[in-house]
């Protein structure tokens, strides 16, 4: 699932043309999003983001400490049933322990190791897939700006995402998890009934279905 960028089109330019922070198998028939679809809900970018990570769907090796996730899914038009293809995803979480990478000196520059972040493209049916780990819940750091109320607050387990096509608004998001008790308490979680989803076990693998929908774009 893995894709390498385009040629003749920079990865850089790729993103900072969409930098703008606004706000899931194959069939033989078409494809449409999951029932009661909407236009995904944005959220906010959060102080971990980092520009560069590398392309791959599998964020997390087999030596990852944790419980093994797949989440998949198709990136639809707002018309809940267009899939788009080739659209730029971008994923990045916490690790088992609710800690970013970020927790390593100089990881925020483009030269820090990245580790549970990837990019890739949807493919030509608007699908997408990620292999990774059950990601940490913790709690907000202090001080932060702007956050300083939330300071303490115990987040809910989740996954970051930012999607961006040509034609399609952004939207930047965090995917969450059904029946995490600390989902209700949120100031973000709480109110993006689109971004919440049940998982199912299989084996030692838990499995996870989410459809993304972007708004047209004006253009």
């Amino acid at each position: 699932m893995d894709k390498q960028p385009r040629a003749g089109i920079s990865r850089r330019h790729f993103l900072g043309s969409g930098m703008v922070l606004l706000g899931g198998g194959l069939l033989a028939g078409p494809t449409f999003a999951q029932p009661g679809c909407a236009v995904t809900q944005g959220d906010i970018l959060g102080p971990y983001y980092r520009f560069g990570a590398p392309f791959q769907s599998r964020l997390a090796g087999p030596e990852e400490p944790g419980e093994r996730l797949l989440v998949s899914g198709t990136v639809f038009s707002s018309d809940c049933r267009t899939p788009i293809p080739n659209a730029l995803v971008e994923i990045w979480q916490a690790n088992g322990a609710g800690l970013y990478d970020t927790e390593t000196p100089g990881n925020y520059t483009d030269k820090g190791n990245f580790h549970l972040r990837g990019m890739l493209y949807t493919d030509a049916q608007g699908k997408y897939r990620i292999e990774t780990v059950m990601p940490g819940r913790y709690p907000v750091p202090p001080n932060l700006p702007g956050l300083e109320k939330y300071g303490g607050l115990m987040r809910p387990a989740h996954i970051h995402f930012r999607v961006m096509e040509s034609l399609h608004v952004p939207v930047t998001l965090q995917l969450y998890f059904k029946g995490d008790p600390f989902i209700a308490g949120d100031p973000w979680a709480h109110e993006r009934t689109t971004n919440i989803i049940e998982l199912e076990q299989d084996g030692e693998l838990r499995r996870g279905l989410f459809d993304i929908v972007l708004a047209r774009g004006f253009g």
